[in-house]
């Protein structure tokens, strides 16, 4: 049962990252393509033009983070990740999903569910007098790509440890690759 919860929330966590791709980046570009054109050429500014730039990078933003997270695409310092075993690495990244990632990941949820609702009762729109209404459209993004990451973290935390030992194993170096890359070296 939870392999089969484990394999849809990994889904619905790759679904955001090519949402983020396919749909969010497309159209940020050609947006941006547009405004800079009539702005530059046709001497038209767009404060709506210019809104919407922003919505689509910040969707595409949020949308991806649990992606990234998921196919360990993400940004590390790797001051001391890189002078520990494999098995200590995992172990670190375990504590830190429950006592940093999830919990961050459960107030973005939180807190930005509240801002969501609050500016959809207040029906806020933009402060910009030529601005996009409808505020609340690009405020849903933060919780929804924060139950993202917070699935790409429980994905993460609670993988079968056949595929853990496997990510272990990958990162150990092997006597075979050892060997023939010192013996290329020797000549």
């Amino acid at each position: 049962m939870t392999d089969i919860l484990l394999d849809y929330a990994r889904k619905l966590v790759l679904l955001g990252g090519k949402l983020s791709a396919w749909l969010f980046l497309p159209m940020l570009t050609l947006v941006a393509i547009f405004d800079i054109t009539t702005r530059r050429v046709l001497q038209l500014g767009s404060t709506p033009l210019q809104e919407l730039e922003w919505h689509f990078f910040f969707a595409g933003v949020t949308f991806a983070l649990g992606y990234a997270y998921l196919k360990d695409k993400h940004v590390r310092i790797d001051i001391l990740r890189e002078h520990v075993s494999p098995r200590t690495r995992l172990w670190i990244e375990r504590i830190l999903l429950v006592t940093v990632m999830i919990p961050f990941a459960l107030v973005i949820i939180w807190f930005g569910g509240r801002m969501t609702w609050l500016s959809y009762v207040q029906g806020e729109g933009s402060r910009a007098a030529l601005g996009l209404p409808y505020r609340w459209i690009v405020k849903a993004t933060l919780p929804i790509g924060a139950v993202l990451l917070f699935l790409a973290c429980l994905c993460r935390l609670l993988r079968p440890a056949d595929e853990a030992r496997s990510s272990i194993d990958d990162a150990r170096p092997r006597p075979d690759r050892e060997t023939s890359a010192s013996q290329g070296h020797r000549s």
